[in-house]
Formats: C-alpha cells, structure tokens, sequence
C-alpha cells in the first residue's frame, strides 16, 4: 500500500474520535435543534456520518474487490426517510461507529495493488478509483464535522 493511501486511511481512522470529541463539547439542547431552517441539525450530521460507511463505502469497496468495473449510483442523506437520521440514538450510533470505521479500513487494507488501480463507472467523476472513493469519504467526514461545530459553537450560539 503506498503513502498516499495509508495517509488517507489514517486520517479515516480518526474521525470518529473528532466527531466523539464534538458531540461532548456542545450543549446536548443543540443536539436537535434546527438552527437553520431546512437543515439538519448536529445529531442528524453526526448519526449520518456515523452510518455512511455501512449504507454505502463498504459496499463500495467489496465491489471494488470482487468487480472488474463497478458501476455505482451517487449517495444522499436524501436516498432515506426525512427522520431516518434524528431516529438514531445518537449516543450508541457515534460508539458504534468506531468499530464500523474499523470494518472499512480493514476493507481497504485487503486491497492488492490491482485493487488499488480498478476504475469504476460513477456518474458525477470522469475517473473513478477506490483512492478516490476513499478521499472523498473523508472530505465527506470533514465536511459534516465543520457543519457540528458550526452549529455547535458559531452560529448555534448566535442569539
């Protein structure tokens, strides 16, 4: 595995310690609250980064694994019920994503390096690599995680 993917999957490795590490900081009052209207609130962020791997990244990979060229659909917090994530127990679903984290590292940990060089057919990227998938989860992670902290300690404090 070259560097460039180790470094990526370290970084993958520490977002549910960053998010943990969020969801203790802010005023659990904010934790549902929709601070902007139309948008999810700071439990629905984090119970949907918490579930993505399951509902879409692992899944990927195996794909990746066992498919010459897979094709892929985009993934939406939108592909589920509008309450599917507030319905979450918050609590137990950021615990539980330490060791769902785990699973998808070891996913990509199995790779060979022919693994590593499969394209994949996906609509909204000309190229498609599992570096590629895996860099975007965790600018998908980060992403959700400026939007807790936004909610929890910027705008979410303005009165």
């Amino acid at each position: 595995m070259n560097r460039e993917i180790e470094t990526i999957l370290k970084a993958l490795n520490e977002t549910p310690r960053l998010l943990r590490e969020l969801i203790t900081e802010i005023d659990p009052e904010l934790y549902k609250k929709k601070i902007i209207n139309g948008k999810w609130s700071i439990h629905e962020h984090a119970t949907h980064i918490a579930v993505g791997d399951v509902y879409g990244f692992q899944k990927r990979l195996k794909d990746f694994k066992r498919k010459a060229k897979p094709i892929f659909e985009p993934l939406s917090g939108d592909n589920f019920d509008e309450d599917f994530f507030i319905k979450l127990e918050l609590e137990k679903t950021v615990n539980d994503f330490f060791e769902i984290r785990q699973q998808t590292i070891e996913l990509a940990k199995a790779f060979d390096p022919n693994d590593w060089n499969k394209l994949a057919i996906h609509p909204e990227y000309k190229t498609y690599t599992p570096y590629i998938m895996l860099r975007h989860l965790l600018m998908h992670d980060h992403n959700h995680l400026y939007k807790i902290e936004d909610l929890g300690f910027g705008i979410g404090h303005v009165k």
